[in-house]
């Protein structure tokens, strides 16, 4: 689908008067660049004499980068998929029918908040320990993992409110919940960490 297609092509058909791409496609695709900026900063650190000492380090970052931004990728396309098993479940007036693909979407926007999780929590790491040339970049990937992360919640809440099984969207409420909290914290000391850098 999208992930071999030209970015052109993918930009012009998320503007476009259509469902799909949406707006869980888009939060994969800037996780994935958040990501990606990431892996940037490791590649700058790694091979350079002044950072020969957290090398190791980096490079264990590098390869766990790596696998965030391949599932980033992959749910850029996932997440169309869903949405139109969404459409059809829908169709059918089967609430059971409706409640698993709406449970569907769920664990994909659950899974784009998780994976910009593991993002930033590396991107703290870097702060303080990358190439200082690139520190802006640190910020600007932990930025993206943000909005990412923010943009899973959007979805995962709207998922959670159509679903029927109670105790099932209460549960995952809080895990979300719980999952808002911790980013913000790891979020403010990555950028206030990368601004003592900058100065």
């Amino acid at each position: 689908m999208y992930i071999n297609e030209p970015l052109k092509k993918y930009i012009d058909e998320l503007a476009a008067r259509q469902p799909t791409p949406g707006g869980g496609s888009a939060a994969s695709l800037t996780g994935a660049l958040g990501v990606a900026l990431l892996e940037m900063v490791c590649n700058f650190t790694i091979g350079n004499k002044k950072y020969k000492d957290i090398e190791e380090v980096v490079v264990a970052h590098l390869g766990v980068l790596k696998k965030i931004r391949e599932e980033f990728m992959a749910l850029i396309d996932e997440d169309v998929k869903v949405y139109g098993s969404i459409c059809s479940a829908f169709k059918t007036k089967d609430e059971k029918i409706i409640d698993k693909a709406l449970k569907d979407g769920y664990y994909i926007s659950l899974k784009i908040c998780k994976l910009s999780k593991s993002g930033i929590d590396v991107a703290l790491v870097l702060a303080s320990k990358s190439n200082i040339n690139l520190i802006t970049d640190v910020g600007c990937g932990a930025e993206l993992l943000k909005a990412s992360f923010n943009s899973g919640v959007l979805n995962s809440e709207i998922n959670l409110k159509g679903i029927k099984d109670i105790s099932f969207a209460e549960r995952e409420r809080s895990v979300i919940n719980n999952m808002k909290n911790d980013i913000e914290d790891l979020y403010e000391m990555v950028i206030s960490k990368a601004s003592e850098r900058m100065a």
